[in-house]
């Protein structure tokens, strides 16, 4: 049997490791601290999380001390492993998202169309935790055997030091709590399972509370949205609609704006010439449920949540069934994660979730192929709706003898080598040559469609669900869904049809995803309603609007986007306002702009 002291040491080792691993995350942090106040809480924040989360897995693995040699030095090791693993790869999670591991990555990741990483990283992660279990044995070996080791009485006066730590960094961060102080109480979102303590009924009854700063912070918090929609405010009015268009939807996932150009996407963009071209596009979101979710409900992604859990549909989709569209829905990436089978296609019968082929370049022209059988076979008397979302530039593939190559590209993609001083120049590369690839998918419909002859009553959109970062502003964020940037949130956007000419007085105005149900409801679906009855956005057709700001979503927060700056609130009110290149700005936010928001964020609810 493991002495307790022994196991006590051995705990204590890896508590220190797993707080110096855990200091990574705030290599991030918008500005480092500027005062002792601010260090020590992080300092006693980071050491005593670490000292609660290696007490927890201490007590789990605890049985193991109790078996026989070998049996205990490779099981307790193996749990010490499983843990400095686990939370080094947190960290890498959270260098390129901002995020840390959760339900929700860990759902998407099992989901194996998220990063479909190759075989040599696998062997690579493998070799590299077979020799961390190795270490972490030798070192229980050590102190099993060691007289010196043995010898030393820590354990106690290591116990004590992170009760005084616990002790110190809750204190601080109820009277940050109180005080709406974000310097310290945005850390808590730099460490893992990190919740500290508040206490602001306490602190306001013996009048320790800044009231004035709490109600700044109250306003800016997202608030959780009520199962009980108002979804329409109004009942849709409609009218009859004599000769309904054709409605194509071209969905690009991950599509960067400045990649809609002749060079990477030669067919879209020759085709967009004779369309409404919009330039300054902002997806509703930052990631592919938020962005999806707002081209189809006209909504902020707040409002996700609420209508997953009525399975509600959205009015868009419910008027093309009632005017007895036919519905094509070509997704390479899958449907029911996120639940777009329970939103946004929730009243679509024999709805396919997924689609055919072990890569997304398989899946992509698979969508593709399956999409021209489909309009061929389609009824020409009967107007149709098609949805077709390409998916390899999200994880920057191509097919391998792909003819249109921008080089150098990698050799391999190792997403763990994203690192701040990394070269980006390959990993561009590889994702223009994936936007290449799915523009000569693209074709293939705009082909199929000119030579029907339907494009004289089609109404074709060509946009991406949000963009992607690949360390453009330079402060490591690769991907997306870790900010609100333009790189992420601004994406490609052109409507082509009869009566769809450029119209220079939209150029340089911000619109949105969420203007795309509202304008295609009020111009060719016979909705007689205002927008705001059952949308936040504005007509694209209509007269040009020139917003200050846009909304847009990620999973937990949000952010107003203005045309200079970026105002990102979490989920409890946390703030922070950056530049366009997300450095820190030290205004105050506009309020007037964030009771706007909040406006839109609730009027849809009982």
């Amino acid at each position: 049997m493991l002495k307790i002291r022994n196991y006590g040491k051995f705990i204590s080792i890896n508590i220190l490791i797993a707080s110096l691993i855990a200091t990574r995350c705030f290599h991030f942090l918008p500005e480092m601290p500027d005062s002792l106040l601010d260090w020590l809480f992080i300092i006693t924040g980071t050491f005593s999380q670490m000292a609660l989360l290696g007490a927890a897995v201490a007590l789990l693995a605890l049985p193991c001390a109790f078996l026989p040699g070998l049996a205990r030095k490779l099981s307790i090791s193996a749990a010490a492993t499983l843990v400095i693993a686990l939370l080094f790869v947190d960290t890498n999670v959270f260098a390129q998202y901002r995020f840390h591991i959760n339900a929700v990555v860990l759902e998407m990741f099992m989901a194996g169309q998220v990063i479909e990483f190759p075989i040599s990283m696998w062997l690579m992660a493998g070799a590299g935790v077979a020799l961390l279990w190795a270490l972490e044995y030798g070192l229980l070996h050590l102190l099993e055997r060691s007289p010196t080791a043995q010898s030393l009485k820590t354990t106690r006066k290591f116990g004590m030091l992170a009760i005084l730590s616990l002790l110190t960094c809750n204190s601080m961060h109820v009277w940050a709590a109180a005080h709406a102080y974000q310097p310290i109480t945005q850390i808590k979102r730099y460490l893992p399972l990190f919740y500290p303590a508040t206490s602001n009924s306490t602190m306001r009854k013996y009048g320790w509370v800044d009231e004035e700063a709490l109600e700044r912070q109250k306003l800016l918090t997202a608030q959780k949205q009520n199962s009980d929609l108002r979804y329409p405010v109004e009942p849709l009015q409609v009218t009859a609609v004599e000769k309904p268009v054709n409605l194509v939807f071209l969905v690009i996932d991950s599509w960067r704006a400045e990649t809609f150009n002749a060079e990477n996407t030669p067919n879209l963009w020759k085709f967009a010439q004779s369309g409404r071209m919009l330039n300054q596009h902002m997806s509703t979101g930052n990631a592919t449920r938020v962005g999806i979710f707002g081209m189809f409900y006209g909504l902020p992604g707040s409002y996700w949540h609420s209508m997953l859990d009525n399975r509600t549909s959205p009015l868009f989709m419910d008027r093309l069934q009632a005017l007895n569209y036919q519905l094509g829905i070509f997704a390479s990436a899958q449907l029911n994660n996120p639940e777009f089978d329970q939103t946004v296609f929730s009243k679509v019968t024999n709805l396919r979730t997924t689609s055919p082929g072990a890569s997304a370049v398989e899946r992509d022209i698979a969508i593709t192929n399956e999409w021209i059988d489909w309009f061929k076979h389609s009824n020409k008397n009967q107007p149709s709706f098609s949805f077709l979302f390409y998916d390899a530039p999200h994880g920057y593939e191509y097919p391998k003898d792909y003819p249109h190559r921008y080089e150098p590209l990698p050799q391999r993609l190792d997403y763990t080598q994203r690192t701040p001083s990394a070269d980006t120049q390959p990993w561009i590369n590889a994702y223009k040559t994936s936007v290449h690839f799915v523009d000569s998918q693209a074709k293939k419909v705009l082909d199929t469609l000119q030579a029907s002859g339907a494009l004289d009553n089609t109404i074709v959109i060509i946009t991406g669900d949000h963009g992607e970062e690949i360390n453009d502003n330079g402060l490591n964020y690769w991907g997306h869904n870790s900010n609100f940037s333009d790189i992420q949130v601004k994406v490609p956007f052109v409507m082509v049809g009869q009566g769809l000419a450029a119209d220079a007085r939209w150029q340089g105005l911000f619109t949105s995803h969420a203007d795309i149900v509202p304008t295609l409801m009020k111009n060719y679906l016979g909705v007689q309603n205002p927008a705001q009855d059952f949308s936040t956005g504005i007509d694209l057709l209509g007269t040009p609007m020139d917003r200050d700001w846009l909304l847009s979503s990620g999973y937990s927060q949000y952010a107003i986007v203005g045309k200079d700056r970026i105002l990102e609130v979490g989920s409890t009110g946390q703030f922070q306002l950056v530049d366009k290149r997300y450095r820190p700005l030290k205004d105050s936010p506009n309020f007037e702009h964030v009771q706007q928001a909040m406006e839109q964020m609730s009027r849809f609810n009982k």
